[in-house]
């Protein structure tokens, strides 16, 4: 074993998403509940108990801030997909 090593063994339930994350490095790999969502890295992804949970976070998420349209016009685009 070498310095920065972890000594501690995967356990045999994180063996899939260990595998999974080295044949698919460019995706991201949440697990919520059981289900397994696989998503391309530095993409947003949203979850929630409900779909309107789910719509705030989106809606919250694509509202301009006050940085990015200082004056109020649609159309400022830097606060969507990040």
């Amino acid at each position: 074993m070498t310095a920065g090593q972890s000594s501690r063994l995967p356990q045999p339930g994180e063996l899939p998403s260990i595998v999974f994350r080295a044949l698919y490095s460019e995706f991201e790999l949440r697990t919520l509940h059981g289900l397994h969502v696989a998503v391309p890295k530095g993409t947003p992804w949203y979850a929630g108990h409900s779909l309107g949970e789910v719509a705030r976070q989106i809606s919250a998420a694509l509202a301009p801030g006050p940085e990015c349209c200082p004056d109020g016009q649609p159309g400022c685009s830097s606060a969507r997909g990040t």
